[in-house]
């Protein structure tokens, strides 16, 4: 957010003009009662920056001036993946009147986060802060101290995923008063999908791929198959972020659906996404199970999202965290036969256990800041 200097062309003396907003600021400008010329460039900018913090500017309005040209934009949504969109922040434009000696106060708001899948993210800072996803693991001590008890090295099937964070809203405020808030863009999330056997090689004939559809060229565990996006501020309104959704290759009628949070509205927060609905029992043609079997104990959660602030300073909701676990009770003494390329083969267990064994928790994004915060 900033402002400028406009001289008068008539009248001795100086009107200021304009505060400009910059990526994630609001702008006036001003301009005495007598006609005078609005500036190109802003005398007072406040912008936040791109490690999360907002930037703040204060200033008190000189005498002769009667009116603040502004510019208010909020901060976006952040992402960890180029092709998954975050939600954008509001854009505020406007002429309001004021008094000599009122004290004007910018706060320029930081975007949200994507620091990649494997790290948290603070919202972004502003006059209401962006939804966070640095929460703790959700996974219980007691779980992640059987599946080590069986499988104690590491793996890729032992992780916490983060989403990204939410964007801050950007202020113009008088006397301590706020005149205009935009609000932030909600972060963007994703639904995994990735699979026990990655070593095609070692499939038994015959058998089913029981993993989630693929877009054409994608690369398994290492892009969502379908992010949901984050819901954008407009007006007095945020948008809702995107639906995220998975397709089991094997079943096409058995669809995962992840709703994502609502934008909030008149002051009031938006309220979290849904639970999701997890499948169960088996698929309607009878190939996929989705409960414990074979001595091996399968379990997976869910959990609604968080609902936005309340107020001018609404915060986005934070996100949430569900988790997944897989535990082989099998015989770990017995080898694994089978034939490649007409040879056979026996696997120990240390060699393949990591794919029956593992832990894995999954942290949503947060939601935008704004005059009412939006939902996780």
């Amino acid at each position: 957010m900033s402002t400028n200097i406009s001289r008068r062309k008539v009248v001795a003396g100086a009107a200021w003009a304009a505060p400009v907003v910059a990526a994630s600021a609001a702008v006036p400008a001003f301009a005495s009662s007598t006609e005078c010329e609005w500036e190109s460039t802003a005398a007072y900018t406040a912008e936040g920056n791109a490690s999360g913090a907002k930037g703040t500017q204060s200033f008190v309005v000189p005498p002769l001036v009667d009116k603040i040209k502004f510019e208010v934009v909020g901060g976006a949504g952040g992402t960890n993946y180029d092709d998954i969109a975050a939600g954008s922040g509001a854009k505020i434009t406007g002429i309001i009147e004021v008094k000599p000696g009122q004290t004007v106060q910018l706060i320029g708001a930081a975007g949200g986060i994507g620091k990649g899948p494997l790290s948290p993210a603070e919202g972004g800072e502003g006059y209401g802060n962006g939804g966070s996803s640095n929460l703790p693991t959700p996974i219980p001590a007691s779980v992640m101290q059987r599946v080590n008890a069986i499988w104690p090295k590491d793996s890729s099937l032992k992780r916490i995923i983060y989403s990204a964070s939410g964007g801050g809203s950007s202020a113009l405020v008088i006397n301590g008063t706020p005149v205009a808030v935009a609000g932030g863009g909600g972060g963007a999330g994703f639904v995994n999908s990735g699979g026990a056997n990655n070593n095609e090689q070692y499939a038994a004939a015959g058998a089913v791929d029981a993993g989630r559809l693929w877009p054409s060229g994608a690369k398994r565990n290492v892009y969502p198959v379908i992010g949901s996006t984050g819901g954008s501020a407009d007006g007095a309104e945020g948008s809702a972020g995107k639906q995220g959704a998975l397709t089991y290759a094997a079943d096409t009628s058995v669809t995962t659906t992840v709703n994502a949070g609502e934008g909030g509205s008149a002051g009031i927060g938006g309220n979290g996404g849904s639970k999701t609905d997890l499948p169960s029992g088996k698929s309607p043609n009878g190939v996929l199970g989705y409960s414990s079997a074979n001595n091996q104990e399968i379990y997976a959660s869910s959990k609604s999202g968080n609902q936005g602030g309340d107020g001018f300073k609404g915060n986005g909701g934070d996100g949430v965290g569900s988790y997944s676990y897989l535990i082989d009770n099998n015989d770990r003494t017995k080898k694994e036969e089978g034939t490649k390329n007409g040879k056979g083969y026996a696997l120990e267990y240390e060699s393949i256990g990591f794919n029956f064994n593992g832990y894995e928790s999954v942290i949503s994004a947060g939601g935008g800041a704004g005059y009412g915060g939006g939902g996780s």
